[in-house]
């Protein structure tokens, strides 16, 4: 209240007029910032010009937005159910410029068995590996989490996949590998040295394999695996690789440029998960439980997901 109000005694009608005005306005925005109501999109004109109109028309009964009281925001989308099946593909990318590849060891210089690791050619760190062309994110595993259904064509198809894991010039290829549940998997090396494949599964039971020179064997690893496991070999200690074992036909490992696609997908909102090794909290894009996807039955979505460079942790 300015002083200009006071310079002469007030009559008892002024000051209940002016307590009255008071009580209505406030104190001319001299209140908290907690006593600010804020009133949703929804419920705010379109029109300017009848914004104005209202907020300026003598004797307006329609209550100001101060006043209004805010509605609630509104529900999230139920999930969409649907029958049929579809496709799920995309691209993972690095937002931002990441850093060139870290040599493990130059040329020749390997400090186990340099005759046969690293003999033709530096051997490069796999933990991050980004296209410099499209920045595709190469070795990311992309699955469903939970799947409202199964497609038994989805389903027999990688039962079909000749999985193999290879120990070629001291680097474990591939780097992630994904498979069904109960599917075996080929173990072979490449090398004229002496390797070993050491899996930190926990369902399936750890698995530790001596792999003579150029030698095979097979593995099947019964249980689905919450997280992906390690898989080390002991006798050249910077070999590392991912195993993950599903319980479903839904999933994938991005290519040199980051693409992924997972067919007979069952169509509705689904959870889908991203994973990459260097990421921070467990190496989870998404969250760990999935962000929802509508797959639409007979067709194909595209959803791209980006591995941000401010959550990438510390070698």
């Amino acid at each position: 209240m300015t002083t200009s109000w006071m310079r002469k005694p007030a009559t008892l009608g002024l000051s209940l007029g002016v307590t009255l005005m008071a009580s209505l306005f406030g104190c001319g925005g001299q209140g908290t910032e907690s006593d600010a109501v804020v009133v949703p999109d929804s419920t705010v004109s379109s029109n300017p010009a009848a914004k104005t109109s209202a907020a300026s028309a003598p004797g307006s009964s329609a209550p100001s937005a101060a006043t209004t009281p805010a509605t609630s925001a509104p529900a999230a989308a139920a999930p969409v159910k649907a029958e049929g099946f579809g496709t799920l593909k995309g691209q993972v990318t690095f937002a931002g410029d990441p850093q060139p590849p870290k040599v493990l060891f130059e040329k020749g210089k390997a400090a186990k068995d340099p005759d046969v690791c690293a003999k033709d050619a530096p051997l490069i760190s796999e933990r991050l590996v980004v296209d410099g062309g499209t920045k595709g994110v190469k070795n990311v595993l992309v699955y469903l989490n939970k799947p409202t259904s199964v497609s038994d064509e989805a389903k027999k198809a990688a039962a079909a996949t000749n999985v193999v894991f290879d120990q070629n010039k001291c680097v474990f290829d591939p780097h992630v590998l994904a498979v069904l549940a109960n599917s075996t998997i080929a173990l072979k090396s490449s090398d004229p040295v002496n390797h070993n494949i050491n899996a930190k599964l926990k369902a399936s039971g750890a698995f530790n394999q001596l792999l003579a020179p150029q030698a095979s064997t097979k593995f099947t690893p019964t249980d689905p695996e919450r997280t992906p496991a390690e898989v080390t070999c002991d006798i050249h200690p910077w070999m590392k690789a991912w195993w993950m074992v599903f319980n479903h036909p839904y999933f994938a490992v991005t290519d040199a440029k980051g693409y992924f696609e997972i067919q007979n997908a069952p169509a509705g909102t689904q959870k889908v998960v991203v994973w990459q090794e260097a990421v921070d909290k467990g190496g989870f894009v998404t969250a760990p439980s999935g962000d929802e996807v509508v797959i639409k039955a007979n067709d194909s979505v595209v959803k791209d997901f980006k591995v941000e460079q401010s959550r990438l942790r510390a070698e």
